[in-house]
């Protein structure tokens, strides 16, 4: 049986943050790209991340603990998640995203791979893609290639069918075209196209409205896009972004950013 809190070098009491530092610490560290005489190293980095994935988890450590102290096998005792299982949940994780993009741009500046490619490759052996159920994982690996950086965001004062409509060509650097031009018919709508970012939220940003960072991975590099989340706003909701999806043979999907509120 696994001891994910050895493999993290913590205790069973550990928080949240020791978790996260603990984590980001042992990733660099067994990077395969610091350890080329080390066969075992990526089998260690891919380790690191399971046990992150089942400990912040609150489902996932409830079972586990109970595992632990009884002293017995997963599959006995109701835990029965295995290393791809815990991997897939944790890449869908919204927390573990925002995290781990930092922790890309961390390998980046030691000169270590941190590709999409390297990511798959890594800890699902170059199997599938990056998008599960239809989620969009993050935007430095996932690449959905938005070129537009924010150039204004958009009042906090703003409607949020007005801000869906008209002023979200501003928030992404649109320019509103003359009327008098001569406009070309918008291509057919493609939903397979479309990607969904989840936008954890505090109660009370969702009340009094919020200015969130949506990082990006274009065909300029990375960019950071700035979304004004309106007062009033409730989980679930979704705020679109037209055009700014996956590229497709007749345009482009949207992109929206799902509400999803978190616990202080």
């Amino acid at each position: 049986m696994k001891d994910y809190y050895k493999i993290l070098k913590l205790e069973p009491g550990c928080t949240e943050d020791e978790l996260r530092k603990n984590y980001r610490k042992l990733a660099m560290r067994y990077h395969p790209d610091r350890n080329p005489n080390d066969p075992a190293a990526e089998d260690k980095f891919k380790e690191v991340a399971e046990a992150y994935g089942v400990l912040t988890d609150p489902a996932k450590r409830r079972d586990y603990n109970r595992c632990r102290a009884n002293g017995t096998t997963y599959s006995n005792d109701g835990f029965n998640y295995n290393q791809e299982d815990i991997l897939k949940d944790l890449f869908k994780d919204p927390r573990f995203q925002q995290m781990f993009s930092g922790l890309l741009r961390e390998f980046q500046k030691s000169g270590f791979r941190h590709s999409s490619q390297f990511v798959k490759r890594s800890f699902f052996g170059g199997k599938g893609g990056l998008f599960m159920g239809g989620l969009f994982l993050f935007g430095s690996v996932a690449k959905p290639l938005i070129t537009g950086a924010a150039k204004k965001t958009l009042s906090r004062k703003t409607p949020i069918l007005k801000s869906l409509s008209g002023a979200i060509s501003n928030l992404l650097g649109g320019k509103k075209q003359d009327q008098s031009e001569t406009q070309s018919p918008p291509p057919p709508h493609q939903d397979h196209l479309d990607m969904t970012y989840h936008t954890p939220l505090l109660a009370e940003e969702m009340q009094h409205g919020k200015i969130v960072q949506v990082v990006v991975y274009g065909e300029q590099g990375e960019q950071t896009l700035k979304v004004s989340i309106p007062p009033g706003s409730h989980e679930g909701q979704k705020l679109r972004l037209k055009g700014k999806g996956r590229p497709g043979a007749m345009g482009r999907g949207d992109l929206y950013l799902q509400l999803v509120q978190k616990e202080k």
